[in-house]
Protein backbone atom coordinates (compact mmCIF):
# COMPACT_ATOMS: atom_id res chain seq x y z
CA UNK A 1 0.00 0.00 0.00
CA UNK A 2 0.67 3.17 -0.72
CA UNK A 3 1.43 5.21 2.66
CA UNK A 4 2.16 8.78 0.86
CA UNK A 5 -0.14 11.54 2.11
CA UNK A 6 -0.52 13.89 -0.76
CA UNK A 7 -2.13 17.78 -0.62
CA UNK A 8 -3.94 18.86 -3.17
CA UNK A 9 -5.80 22.74 -2.93
CA UNK A 10 -9.24 23.29 -5.07
CA UNK A 11 -8.74 26.40 -6.25
CA UNK A 12 -11.61 28.05 -8.93
CA UNK A 13 -12.02 31.72 -10.05
CA UNK A 14 -15.85 31.14 -9.34
CA UNK A 15 -16.51 32.35 -5.81
CA UNK A 16 -20.01 32.76 -5.19
CA UNK A 17 -19.48 35.46 -2.14
CA UNK A 18 -16.05 37.02 -3.36
CA UNK A 19 -15.56 36.30 -7.03
CA UNK A 20 -11.39 36.01 -7.88
CA UNK A 21 -10.78 35.41 -3.70
CA UNK A 22 -7.64 33.11 -4.17
CA UNK A 23 -6.03 35.43 -6.24
CA UNK A 24 -6.84 38.39 -3.48
CA UNK A 25 -3.48 39.25 -2.11
CA UNK A 26 -2.45 39.45 1.48
CA UNK A 27 0.79 40.82 2.90
CA UNK A 28 2.17 40.80 -1.14
CA UNK A 29 1.03 37.42 -1.51
CA UNK A 30 -2.33 36.14 -2.92
CA UNK A 31 -4.46 33.46 -0.47
CA UNK A 32 -3.45 31.02 -2.86
CA UNK A 33 0.18 31.54 -2.22
CA UNK A 34 -0.34 31.71 1.27
CA UNK A 35 -2.42 28.36 1.35
CA UNK A 36 0.24 26.39 -0.84
CA UNK A 37 3.75 27.75 1.60
CA UNK A 38 1.97 27.20 4.62
CA UNK A 39 0.81 23.61 3.36
CA UNK A 40 4.57 22.82 2.36
CA UNK A 41 5.32 23.67 5.72
CA UNK A 42 3.75 20.47 6.94
CA UNK A 43 6.28 17.74 7.79
CA UNK A 44 3.52 14.78 7.02
CA UNK A 45 2.82 15.69 3.63
CA UNK A 46 4.35 14.22 0.75
CA UNK A 47 4.03 16.79 -1.84
CA UNK A 48 1.58 19.55 -2.54
CA UNK A 49 -0.28 20.44 -5.42
CA UNK A 50 -3.31 23.07 -6.74
CA UNK A 51 -5.90 21.80 -8.53
CA UNK A 52 -7.66 24.04 -10.76
CA UNK A 53 -9.88 24.66 -14.23
CA UNK A 54 -8.41 28.15 -14.95
CA UNK A 55 -5.45 28.76 -16.95
CA UNK A 56 -5.52 32.13 -15.52
CA UNK A 57 -4.77 30.67 -11.28
CA UNK A 58 -2.10 27.75 -13.24
CA UNK A 59 -0.02 30.59 -14.71
CA UNK A 60 0.03 32.57 -11.14
CA UNK A 61 0.59 29.09 -9.30
CA UNK A 62 3.54 28.05 -11.72
CA UNK A 63 4.89 31.86 -11.22
CA UNK A 64 5.51 30.95 -7.28
CA UNK A 65 6.55 27.43 -8.22
CA UNK A 66 3.18 25.15 -7.43
CA UNK A 67 2.67 22.04 -9.26
CA UNK A 68 -0.61 22.71 -10.74
CA UNK A 69 -3.21 19.91 -11.88
CA UNK A 70 -5.57 21.09 -14.27
CA UNK A 71 -9.58 20.05 -13.85
CA UNK A 72 -13.01 20.25 -15.83
CA UNK A 73 -15.12 23.27 -14.85
CA UNK A 74 -18.03 21.00 -14.00
CA UNK A 75 -16.82 19.95 -10.31
CA UNK A 76 -19.34 20.23 -8.18
CA UNK A 77 -17.40 21.18 -5.11
CA UNK A 78 -13.90 21.35 -3.94
CA UNK A 79 -13.31 17.44 -3.00
CA UNK A 80 -14.74 16.63 -6.55
CA UNK A 81 -12.03 19.00 -7.70
CA UNK A 82 -9.67 16.92 -5.51
CA UNK A 83 -10.58 13.50 -6.25
CA UNK A 84 -10.42 14.40 -9.87
CA UNK A 85 -6.91 15.16 -9.07
CA UNK A 86 -6.57 12.74 -7.28
CA UNK A 87 -6.90 9.92 -9.75
CA UNK A 88 -4.07 11.50 -11.46
CA UNK A 89 -1.29 11.27 -8.03
CA UNK A 90 -0.11 8.77 -5.70
CA UNK A 91 -0.95 8.61 -2.44
CA UNK A 92 -3.12 6.37 -0.10
CA UNK A 93 -4.23 10.00 2.02
CA UNK A 94 -5.30 12.24 0.23
CA UNK A 95 -5.61 16.06 2.17
CA UNK A 96 -8.13 18.62 0.90
CA UNK A 97 -7.05 21.70 2.09
CA UNK A 98 -9.27 25.19 1.09
CA UNK A 99 -7.96 27.33 -0.70
CA UNK A 100 -9.66 30.44 1.45
CA UNK A 101 -7.32 29.07 4.69
CA UNK A 102 -4.05 30.81 3.78
CA UNK A 103 -2.50 30.55 7.28
CA UNK A 104 -3.90 26.98 7.73
CA UNK A 105 -1.69 25.71 11.02
CA UNK A 106 0.12 22.66 10.81
CA UNK A 107 -2.00 20.77 13.42
CA UNK A 108 -4.94 20.82 11.59
CA UNK A 109 -3.23 18.30 9.21
CA UNK A 110 -1.31 16.42 11.48
CA UNK A 111 -3.60 15.79 14.17
CA UNK A 112 -6.52 14.23 11.90
CA UNK A 113 -3.80 12.31 10.11
CA UNK A 114 -2.60 10.80 13.64
CA UNK A 115 -5.65 9.58 14.09
CA UNK A 116 -6.86 7.98 10.70
CA UNK A 117 -3.11 6.32 10.93
CA UNK A 118 -4.03 4.82 14.27
CA UNK A 119 -7.36 3.26 13.02
CA UNK A 120 -7.21 2.55 10.00
CA UNK A 121 -11.00 1.88 9.33
CA UNK A 122 -11.19 5.74 9.10
CA UNK A 123 -12.15 6.75 5.92
CA UNK A 124 -12.33 11.02 6.43
CA UNK A 125 -11.25 13.22 9.15
CA UNK A 126 -11.22 16.99 9.99
CA UNK A 127 -10.28 19.50 12.12
CA UNK A 128 -12.24 22.14 14.42
CA UNK A 129 -11.47 24.19 16.97
CA UNK A 130 -12.97 26.07 19.43
CA UNK A 131 -15.04 29.04 19.18
CA UNK A 132 -13.59 31.84 21.19
CA UNK A 133 -15.21 34.91 19.64
CA UNK A 134 -18.50 36.18 19.42
CA UNK A 135 -19.27 37.55 16.27
CA UNK A 136 -18.65 33.83 15.29
CA UNK A 137 -21.28 32.21 16.80
CA UNK A 138 -23.49 33.96 14.59
CA UNK A 139 -21.84 34.61 11.04
CA UNK A 140 -22.94 31.97 9.30
CA UNK A 141 -19.45 32.16 7.22
CA UNK A 142 -17.91 30.45 10.23
CA UNK A 143 -19.42 26.78 10.04
CA UNK A 144 -20.18 24.84 13.79
CA UNK A 145 -19.78 21.09 14.25
CA UNK A 146 -21.32 18.76 17.12
CA UNK A 147 -19.84 15.83 17.55
CA UNK A 148 -20.92 12.41 19.19
CA UNK A 149 -19.28 10.80 22.42
CA UNK A 150 -16.99 9.52 20.25
CA UNK A 151 -15.48 12.05 18.15
CA UNK A 152 -17.67 11.48 14.94
CA UNK A 153 -19.68 14.79 13.28
CA UNK A 154 -23.47 14.69 14.12
CA UNK A 155 -24.05 18.00 11.93
CA UNK A 156 -22.25 20.38 10.42
CA UNK A 157 -24.21 23.78 10.04
CA UNK A 158 -24.12 27.57 9.42
CA UNK A 159 -26.26 28.16 12.18
CA UNK A 160 -25.38 28.14 15.68
CA UNK A 161 -25.19 24.80 16.99
CA UNK A 162 -26.15 23.34 19.49
CA UNK A 163 -29.05 25.94 20.25
CA UNK A 164 -28.36 26.83 23.66
CA UNK A 165 -31.40 26.84 26.56
CA UNK A 166 -29.20 26.96 29.36
CA UNK A 167 -27.39 30.62 30.29
CA UNK A 168 -24.01 30.91 28.94
CA UNK A 169 -21.66 34.10 28.91
CA UNK A 170 -21.26 34.77 24.82
CA UNK A 171 -19.06 37.41 25.66
CA UNK A 172 -16.67 35.41 27.43
CA UNK A 173 -16.53 31.72 25.27
CA UNK A 174 -13.23 30.67 26.59
CA UNK A 175 -14.49 30.43 30.02
CA UNK A 176 -18.04 29.11 29.10
CA UNK A 177 -18.51 25.31 30.82
CA UNK A 178 -22.00 24.71 30.56
CA UNK A 179 -21.34 24.50 26.17
CA UNK A 180 -19.04 24.46 24.05
CA UNK A 181 -19.04 25.45 20.31
CA UNK A 182 -16.73 24.38 17.89
CA UNK A 183 -16.23 25.79 14.41
CA UNK A 184 -15.24 23.46 11.82
CA UNK A 185 -11.47 24.41 9.62
CA UNK A 186 -11.42 23.83 5.97
CA UNK A 187 -9.35 20.83 5.89
CA UNK A 188 -10.58 17.22 4.99
CA UNK A 189 -8.21 13.96 4.91
CA UNK A 190 -9.59 11.20 3.18
CA UNK A 191 -8.58 7.66 2.14
CA UNK A 192 -8.10 7.22 -1.50
CA UNK A 193 -11.44 4.72 -1.72
CA UNK A 194 -13.57 7.17 0.92
CA UNK A 195 -12.70 10.57 -1.58
CA UNK A 196 -13.48 8.19 -4.83
CA UNK A 197 -16.61 6.91 -3.15
CA UNK A 198 -17.28 10.83 -2.61
CA UNK A 199 -16.95 11.37 -6.00
CA UNK A 200 -19.27 9.28 -7.15
CA UNK A 201 -22.14 10.25 -4.72
CA UNK A 202 -25.06 12.30 -5.59
CA UNK A 203 -25.00 15.94 -3.96
CA UNK A 204 -27.36 15.62 -1.18
CA UNK A 205 -30.37 17.49 0.27
CA UNK A 206 -28.67 19.03 2.98
CA UNK A 207 -25.77 19.51 1.19
CA UNK A 208 -27.47 21.88 -1.26
CA UNK A 209 -29.06 23.63 1.45
CA UNK A 210 -26.61 24.58 3.34
CA UNK A 211 -23.98 24.42 0.89
CA UNK A 212 -21.45 22.21 2.88
CA UNK A 213 -20.30 19.24 0.80
CA UNK A 214 -19.73 16.90 4.02
CA UNK A 215 -22.75 16.82 4.26
CA UNK A 216 -22.97 14.66 1.40
CA UNK A 217 -20.85 12.08 3.84
CA UNK A 218 -23.00 12.03 6.79
CA UNK A 219 -26.66 11.53 4.70
CA UNK A 220 -25.09 9.04 2.78
CA UNK A 221 -24.20 7.06 5.68
CA UNK A 222 -20.40 7.51 5.96
CA UNK A 223 -18.67 8.87 8.98
CA UNK A 224 -16.29 11.77 9.51
CA UNK A 225 -13.75 12.08 11.85
CA UNK A 226 -13.31 15.42 13.82
CA UNK A 227 -10.18 15.85 15.55
CA UNK A 228 -10.16 19.20 18.04
CA UNK A 229 -6.88 21.45 17.44
CA UNK A 230 -6.02 24.58 19.62
CA UNK A 231 -4.79 26.62 17.07
CA UNK A 232 -7.39 28.77 15.24
CA UNK A 233 -7.52 29.03 11.08
CA UNK A 234 -9.02 32.36 9.96
CA UNK A 235 -10.33 32.07 6.72
CA UNK A 236 -11.41 34.62 4.23
CA UNK A 237 -15.11 34.51 2.44
CA UNK A 238 -15.57 38.20 2.58
CA UNK A 239 -13.32 41.69 2.15
CA UNK A 240 -14.29 42.01 5.66
CA UNK A 241 -12.29 39.12 6.49
CA UNK A 242 -9.17 40.54 4.29
CA UNK A 243 -9.71 43.59 5.74
CA UNK A 244 -8.87 42.31 9.34
CA UNK A 245 -6.19 40.30 8.42
CA UNK A 246 -4.42 43.08 6.98
CA UNK A 247 -5.01 45.43 9.83
CA UNK A 248 -3.69 42.39 11.81
CA UNK A 249 -0.91 42.67 10.02
CA UNK A 250 -0.21 46.54 10.35
CA UNK A 251 -0.15 46.16 14.05
CA UNK A 252 1.76 43.00 14.74
CA UNK A 253 4.67 44.01 11.96
CA UNK A 254 5.66 41.89 8.59
CA UNK A 255 5.92 38.67 11.00
CA UNK A 256 2.59 39.32 12.70
CA UNK A 257 0.79 36.80 10.62
CA UNK A 258 1.81 33.42 11.07
CA UNK A 259 0.20 29.89 11.42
Amino acid sequence: MNSRVIAVIPARLGSERMPGKVLYTLAGKTLLQHTYEHACRVKSLSAVYIATDSEKIAEIAAGFGAPTIMTSATCRCGSDRVAEAARKLPGEIIVNIQADEPFLPAEAVEKPLAVMMKDHRIGCATAATRIRKKEELYDTNVVKVVCSSSGEALYFSRSLIPFPRVYFNENNLTRTRQVIFYKHIGVYLFRRKMLLTFNRLDCSPLEKVEKLEQLRLLENGYPVKVVIIKKDSPCVDTLTDLQKLENNKRKTGPNGIQA
